[in-house]
């Protein structure tokens, strides 16, 4: 049976009637006829409680509760919870937490905390005190919210930190085994630094120091992070040093830690020529390991010998395929790449911004120029303020090395364009050159275990971004470090989603928004409580079959 809407007209008006109908088969008749059930009357007569009284009598004629029968009591987000707890089980932290945790003679649940914490890193990242007011809007299996305490998150922040050095071996056994099934052959380690507010409670030997800022603060204090990535880009372990720690004392540190902690043997790191000093290469080599390095272009009497020599080996016509180079020098390989395209693009940026920096460079002498002659209207201007006037542009746009500046005799300002550097700015255009101790791989290989780098500045920026590892709301080196960790917690399940979802072109973040339109919710049914979950729709389904997880279910709340 089916409601049916028919039209008639009478005397020049339309007039719209509700039937319940069904289709009826006559025997020797090949099309069905339509036989009407009952006659409901005209639409605009039809009120709200009559259709109401319509629905729940039918309803309660097969023993279905009636519409007043059913109503939600509340509803929450769940959807990107529910991800969030499965990829946490695939990644097997929950497991390894689990078993340190049943030595520690808590009274409530640790590893459950950690979890609520970094999920909160990943959804909404809150304060500590925060997170307690976000529980009130997610549904979170098993956990029930108002019996969360701020204290517990606090010793729960304490026994992590105590347990770190264990937990991240075993994590990272545990991800070897997910990841590479034959060996860790090669590691990623870079380092950041994230700032504080304030200086409450800063000790003599607190951690929180000043030092080189890559956020541009050098007025705050901040902490330094080193972390040590796999190739698929899930963290493998993480140090935190002094906010002073120069960035190359670091590695040797790491290298030892790799070995001793992690029983690593044998491995190729790779990282930015900055960290990896000269001291820091021989520490690798005499431990065993090998490393890939890019060099700086500018600042290296070895790589201009390399690049001058294979000029003549190289096609740079701009519609030429990128090149590999290579040379094998002292037990050490160096190799270069060479994109003609990106080199034309970078050039062409670079003779536009030269271009306006020389008109810039010409309107002010044009202004000095009048201003000794005594034409230049308000303030005139000086020679040295034309000078800082002209240097201070060059610097912000990263044009200084282009020109030769100085006083002239005259009073006017010297602009001299610095031929040497142009020219050797167009012959390293769409060039980097690596070193590595890898003398069997192929050129273009290094070149593209160098550029996985990327790998881990996009782990900073998750750290810095989506998790917002700042600003940090603790203050004791014991809770900063803590708050690190279950940062870095949170990157393994992001990275881990993020490489999942590549196939689908969407990111960890956009996922999880996603997902966070399936409610989770408790209704009342005959004056009973029934869990109910809000529809699945296809795009969510997309998401969990990608990340290899169940759909969302609920059994009870």
């Amino acid at each position: 049976m089916y409601i049916r809407i028919v039209k008639s007209k009478q005397r020049g008006k339309v007039y719209q009637s509700v039937q319940i109908a069904e289709s009826v088969r006559e025997p020797g008749v090949k099309n069905p006829r339509t036989k009407i059930i009952a006659h409901l009357g005209q639409v605009d007569k039809l009120k709200e409680k009559d259709v109401d009284n319509i629905i729940n009598g039918l309803c309660k004629a097969i023993g279905r509760p009636a519409r007043d029968d059913f109503a939600v009591d509340y509803a929450k987000d769940f959807g990107h919870i529910w991800s969030i707890v499965q990829i946490w089980k695939h990644l097997r932290i929950g497991l390894v937490l689990e078993r340190h945790a049943k030595k520690s003679g808590a009274e409530f649940d640790l590893p459950q905390h950690i979890l609520l914490m970094a999920a909160n890193r990943l959804c909404d990242p809150r304060s500590k005190l925060g997170l307690l007011a976000w529980l009130e809007g997610v549904y979170f299996p098993g956990v029930d919210g108002e019996q969360v305490e701020y204290h517990h998150l606090m010793r729960a922040m304490d026994w992590l930190i105590s347990q770190k050095d264990s937990i991240e071996r075993e994590l990272a056994q545990e991800h070897i085994d997910l990841f590479n099934k034959d060996s860790l052959d090669l590691v990623f380690y870079d380092i950041t630094s994230t700032y504080f507010e304030g200086d409450k409670s800063i000790s003599a030997e607190d951690i929180r120091a000043y030092g080189y800022s890559r956020d541009h603060r050098p007025d705050r204090r901040q902490i330094v992070i080193g972390m040590v990535i796999t190739p698929e880009g899930i963290p493998l372990c993480h140090h935190v040093f002094s906010g002073n720690t120069v960035d190359k004392t670091t590695v040797a540190m790491v290298v030892k830690d790799l070995k001793d902690r992690f029983g690593i043997r044998r491995a190729v790191v790779v990282g930015d020529r900055g960290m990896l000093s000269d001291d820091n290469l021989d520490a690798l080599l005499t431990e065993e390991f090998g490393y890939v390095v890019a060099h700086p272009l500018r600042r290296n009497n070895a790589v201009r010998d390399f690049i001058k020599a294979s000029r003549k080996d190289l096609d740079h016509s701009e519609e030429a395929e990128e090149q590999f180079t290579e040379n094998v020098c002292q037990g050490v390989k160096f190799v270069m790449a060479y994109d003609p395209a990106r080199a034309a693009q970078v050039r062409r940026h670079r003779m536009e911004a030269i271009t306006k920096a020389d008109a810039l460079i010409k309107d002010v002498k044009a202004r000095l120029r009048r201003s000794r002659e005594g034409r230049q209207r308000g303030r005139p201007l000086t020679q040295e303020g034309a000078l800082f006037q002209i240097r201070d542009y060059l610097k912000k746009r990263d044009l200084l090395r282009y020109y030769e500046l100085s006083l002239a005799d005259n009073g006017g300002v010297s602009v001299r364009a610095d031929r040497k550097t142009r020219k050797w700015e167009d012959l390293i255009d769409g060039k980097l050159v690596v070193e590595c101790t890898e003398l069997d791989l192929p050129p273009k290989d290094v070149i593209a275990r160098y550029k996985d780098l990327q790998t881990i500045e996009r782990g900073f920026r998750s750290l810095k971004s989506t998790l917002e590892l700042r600003p940090v709301y603790h203050w004791s080196e014991q809770r900063i470090r803590a708050h690190v960790f279950i940062c870095v917690l949170a990157l393994m399940v992001e990275r881990y989603m993020s490489l999942t979802l590549a196939p689908l072109s969407i990111s960890a973040s956009r996922a999880l928004d996603k997902l966070q339109q399936i409610k989770a919710g408790q209704a009342k049914l005959h004056g009973m409580a029934v869990p109910v979950l809000t529809r699945v729709e296809e795009e969510h389904r997309a998401i969990y079959t990608q990340l290899e997880i169940s759909f969302p279910k609920i059994k009870s709340l």
